[in-house]
């Protein structure tokens, strides 16, 4: 899986959806860091004029080099994936149809890529409510869930620089909170201290990946008493080898 992330990262396809311009700036040479500055702000003024700022068919291209075209239903083990319809405001679960259509419209960051308009629904990636879609893995039909969250911390806000920053930051806290309630929910949480690394920075996936071993391994204690059968379970099974 490491390698097929790093590949997919390096690649020119992944290059094309833009995300690099979206990440925190700090190199410390001047005209490179102006650079950087002037072209994160071109792509934030388009945002504010077009419904989205990267082609599906630029998406589509990167979703192929990891899935193959089955149905969810074909698959070996039990999936589903979260949406949110702008429509109704519910998160709506996916695991039924075709996996790539399914990751897609689960996937599909609001303002960067297209909605996914089908009959009464508008569908985006369901980050705003269901970070942690523990919700969505009770529906799918799961009964012990081991959660990741990549969001355990509250970014800091120091300075006000306008009206519209502080509603952007008021909702970023509301957003933080429920997600946070959300994730709770979960038998065993897993919190990768991956705060500094900004979200659309993909050449630190090794890092990422570090971070997200060194947390799981802390979890090992809950993670292997949450999995250990229980007396029931185990006399339970012996009775019905013998019959």
């Amino acid at each position: 899986m490491t390698e097929k992330a790093t590949e997919v990262v390096k690649s020119p396809e992944f290059k094309q959806l833009g995300f690099e311009f979206f990440k925190d700036h700090k190199d410390s040479f001047p005209l490179k860091k102006l650079s950087c500055y002037l072209r994160e702000r071109l792509t934030l003024a388009k945002m504010a004029v077009t419904p989205y700022i990267t082609e599906r068919e630029t998406l589509k291209k990167v979703i192929d080099k990891f899935f193959p075209d089955v149905n969810i239903e074909d698959l070996e083990i039990k999936f589903g994936c979260t949406t949110l319809d702008l429509v109704s405001g519910e998160d709506i679960y996916i695991d039924k149809g075709p996996l790539k259509e399914a990751i897609i419209k689960s996937i599909s960051i609001a303002g960067i890529f297209p909605a996914w308009e089908e009959e009464k629904r508008i569908l985006i990636d369901a980050g705003p409510t269901a970070k942690v879609p523990v919700d969505g893995c009770r529906y799918i039909g799961a009964n012990k869930i081991i959660a990741v969250n990549l969001g355990a911390k509250l970014d800091k806000y120091e300075k006000i620089s306008s009206g519209i920053f502080t509603n952007l930051r008021a909702d970023e806290i509301a957003k933080f909170k429920y997600n946070k309630l959300q994730a709770e929910k979960a038998d065993v949480l897993i919190e990768p201290k991956v705060e500094k690394i900004h979200w659309a920075d993909f050449t630190k996936i090794n890092l990422g990946i570090r971070l997200g071993y060194e947390a799981t391994r802390e979890k090992l204690p809950e993670i292997r008493a949450l999995l250990k059968p229980s007396l029931f379970l185990i006399l339970k099974k012996t009775f019905s080898r013998k019959k």
